[in-house]
């Protein structure tokens, strides 16, 4: 890409397309289309050119910026209109329990009340939500303001609360990806988690219900990972006894040797190490390895087993059953439903 500066304006050349004059005022924000082309800025014509991407309704952005958290806000606020409000995976974001993994941009996730009239849902897809809270809503409430108030203001944006964004997350996803959820709110501190099963008992007949309750029964505070919670889950639904999560291992004289993300136990124990992506970098990798060796060397003898993405997506939940129950000696009480492990497609998952 190359570009020269000429006046108020800047020519960029993109590859595959023609040049395209792209006005100063206009790069690194998001804009209204129409808005700019009333002044006189940028022509009709020129916002299909593949230099603009279009975020929602008749916000665009520079292609270059398109991914940038701040401009991705920016057009959140843009195209906010009467009764809109921010939900799934963009309301988790907000929230700040949830970030999009390197390189992916911020999902633009919006919905608005049932009983709302008007313009249809922009940005992903998403049905309209009964919410609770929300001007129109005459239904009576539950007496307790966080399971009554299913919207909040953030940031000058309509959001569905913790407590409902958490509910809604889990309750479109199958049990692990449940779990690995109300994992991530509750290790936050933005949800309770009696507040949190209290709402899912209180919408017992809402639809996907019945396995979000299930979640937040098998759910953990002490879980610092997607990847850790997935782990464990294979311990949990295999069967074996509860893993410890995250619990500090002292020496003799009660000094700290490392924390192992879970600590299972059957005949013997055995330590779990869970390898997300940062691991992978000189510095992490150098750390991982001084800490399995004190593990190793603090002369208890028990095993450390290291697993990554790949054994849980390719090799699979029932193999790395297999091998926590041969390190371990537990007897394999029960046999894993690979459904349970489902991933959502990729624009939907956590």
């Amino acid at each position: 890409m190359g570009a020269s500066s000429d006046g108020g304006t800047e020519r960029t050349v993109l590859r595959m397309t023609r040049t395209v004059e792209c006005p100063r005022e206009l790069v690194g924000v998001a804009f209204r289309g129409s808005e700019a082309v009333r002044a006189g800025m940028i022509t009709k014509a020129q916002l299909r050119n593949r230099a603009w991407v279009r975020l929602l309704r008749d916000v665009y952005v520079h292609r270059d910026h398109a991914c940038r958290p701040d401009v991705r806000l920016a057009a959140l606020r843009l195209a906010s209109v009467p009764d809109q409000v921010v939900c799934g995976r963009t309301a988790a974001w907000l929230h700040g329990v949830w970030q999009p993994r390197p390189g992916d941009a911020v999902p633009l996730e919006l919905t608005k009340p049932v009983l709302s009239t008007g313009i249809a849902v922009d940005g992903l897809a998403r049905r309209r939500l009964v919410l609770r809270g929300v001007d129109g809503d005459s239904r009576p409430g539950y007496g307790v303001a966080a399971l009554d108030d299913d919207v909040e203001k953030i940031e000058g944006l309509l959001v569905t609360s913790r407590l409902r964004t958490c509910f809604d997350l889990m309750r479109e996803r199958r049990l692990v990806e449940a779990v690995v959820v109300a994992d991530a709110f509750l290790h936050a501190g933005a949800v309770p988690l009696e507040h949190l099963a209290a709402y899912c008992t209180d919408r017992r007949r809402w639809p996907g219900v019945r396995e979000a309750r299930v979640a937040v029964a098998l759910s953990s505070a002490a879980a610092r990972s997607p990847g850790e919670s997935r782990l464990r889950m294979v311990a949990v639904l295999g069967g074996l006894e509860e893993p410890l999560v995250n619990v500090p291992v002292v020496d003799g004289y009660g000094r700290h040797v490392a924390t192992p993300d879970l600590q299972v136990r059957g005949r013997t124990w055995a330590w779990l190490e869970y390898d997300g992506a940062y691991h992978e970098t000189d510095h992490q990798h150098a750390a991982d390895v001084r800490r399995e060796n004190r593990l190793v060397l603090s002369g208890r003898g028990i095993p450390v087993l290291r697993y990554d993405r790949r054994h849980l997506v390719n090799v699979g939940p029932q193999r790395v059953l297999s091998e926590i129950v041969s390190a371990t000696g537990a007897r394999h009480v029960a046999e894993l439903d690979l459904r349970d492990f489902w991933r959502p497609p990729g624009h939907r998952r956590w």
